[in-house]
């Protein structure tokens, strides 16, 4: 054995401890470094995120709908009795006036039903002629007896004056005096009697004549309806305005109460939205509304009034009826697509902010507020109100000019802070 080398100190120690230490250090600066890492905040590119800035003033609540405008004034064509389209003269777009003819009808027993009224009506006439002539003659026929009759008397009665001086002197007797005054008398008699059958027939003429002009005003009347049915064989249009449905086509047969087309009108229009059922009570009478109707210019807008609020719920939806103000956009016209809304309440000096995504109304959320200068976002619990377009209101949680991230960050949510990249210039 070499006692030199079983002296000399061994260097395998010192290298096992120079090894032990060197992984020391390397595991210490890892935990060190992964330390770091889970302390240093996440970072987000600032382009992928939603901010908005907290803002405050009066808040607008609106109701929001679509719907189509309609005439406000409309008038549905029918007919009153059988008949068969024989003439189609407008079709539906068409602009008419109140006495364009649309359809003409045809029913040759209306025809038929007017010549046999006009022909009662003159025969009627004729009658009424005949008996105002017919009475005309038996007056002046009484009458002429009543001047014979008086007559009769004024000759009498001058008889009986002149036998009156006469009989004192003996020319004439007593007798043939009282006879005289007895003829007197009964011609005054004769002559009352008759005046008393002079008024009396004047009287039964009039009444007469009264039920001869009733009766023909009753077959006037006949004669009227029967012009008239004849005059809706041409069906007019009745108002101003457009024609909007044709119901009908040339050589049908129609029966009474037909619908035969629509007419209303273009300028007069009023608007008619459906609305959320949930959003309903919220709207009142009067409200003032807004609505669209997409028009190229800057007049695509009018200003409108609640009307009406149907109560019937269909498909979960309200339909409540527009009265339009002002000057209509060019655009306007009946069954036009449109949208607008209803203000329902005005919010005084309220935060806004705009709407954060999957926030609701009246509920509450957590957002991260961002700090400009340190660009760090923190999470803070947000009170939220009413909702209206893409705006909600802010109850409790934010100030005025304070920025809120709205993107949806609800799975960092654990963390206490957020780094925010901003782009680099």
């Amino acid at each position: 054995m070499d006692l030199d080398s079983t002296l000399k100190p061994s260097k395998k120690p010192n290298q096992r401890k120079k090894l032990i230490i060197g992984a020391l250090l390397i595991s210490i600066t890892l935990v060190i470094w992964l330390i770091k890492l889970w302390l240093a905040p996440t970072s987000l590119p600032a382009k992928q995120l939603q901010i908005a800035s907290v803002t405050q003033a009066d808040f607008v609540v609106k109701v929001k709908g679509f719907g189509r405008l309609k005439s406000k004034y409309q008038r549905y064509l029918t007919n009153t009795d059988v008949a068969m389209v024989e003439a189609i003269h407008v079709y539906p777009g068409t602009q008419v006036k109140k006495d364009t003819v649309i359809l003409s009808l045809v029913n040759p027993l209306q025809a038929q039903r007017l010549s046999v009224a006009r022909l009662e009506l003159a025969r009627q006439k004729a009658s009424a002629s005949e008996q105002q002539i017919n009475q005309k003659s038996q007056l002046l026929e009484r009458e002429a007896n009543l001047t014979i009759l008086q007559s009769e008397l004024e000759s009498a009665q001058l008889r009986s004056e002149a036998e009156s001086q006469l009989i004192e002197q003996g020319i004439v007797s007593s007798l043939d005096y009282k006879r005289s005054l007895l003829t007197v008398k009964q011609l005054k008699q004769r002559v009352e009697i008759e005046k008393k059958r002079l008024a009396q027939l004047a009287q039964m003429h009039l009444q007469r004549s009264k039920v001869q002009q009733e009766l023909l005003r009753q077959f006037e009347l006949n004669y009227q309806v029967q012009q008239q049915a004849f005059d809706d064989l041409q069906i007019t249009a009745g108002i101003d305005g457009m024609l909007q449905e044709l119901n009908v086509e040339l050589g049908q047969n129609l029966t009474p109460g037909t619908r035969l087309a629509v007419v209303g009108s273009d300028n007069a229009l009023k608007a008619e939205l459906s609305i959320k059922q949930s959003d309903a009570e919220k709207i009142a009478l009067n409200m003032d509304a807004r609505v669209n109707t997409f028009s190229n210019s800057k007049q695509g807008e009018v200003a409108a009034k609640v009307t009406r609020i149907d109560p019937i719920v269909s498909d979960g939806r309200v339909m409540i009826e527009l009265d339009l103000i002002g000057e209509l956009p060019a655009n306007a016209r009946p069954d036009l697509s449109i949208e607008g809304h209803v203000i329902s309440n005005v919010i005084a000096n309220a935060l806004t902010i705009k709407l954060p995504q999957k926030a609701k109304a009246h509920s509450k959320a957590m957002l991260f507020k961002l700090n400009p200068n340190t660009h760090l976002a923190a999470p803070i619990d947000i009170e939220f109100g009413t909702l209206s377009d893409n705006k909600i209101q802010l109850l409790n949680g934010a100030k005025v000019g304070e920025q809120l991230i709205i993107s949806d960050l609800s799975k960092w949510q654990h963390l206490a802070t957020i780094k925010i990249e901003q782009e680099s210039l």
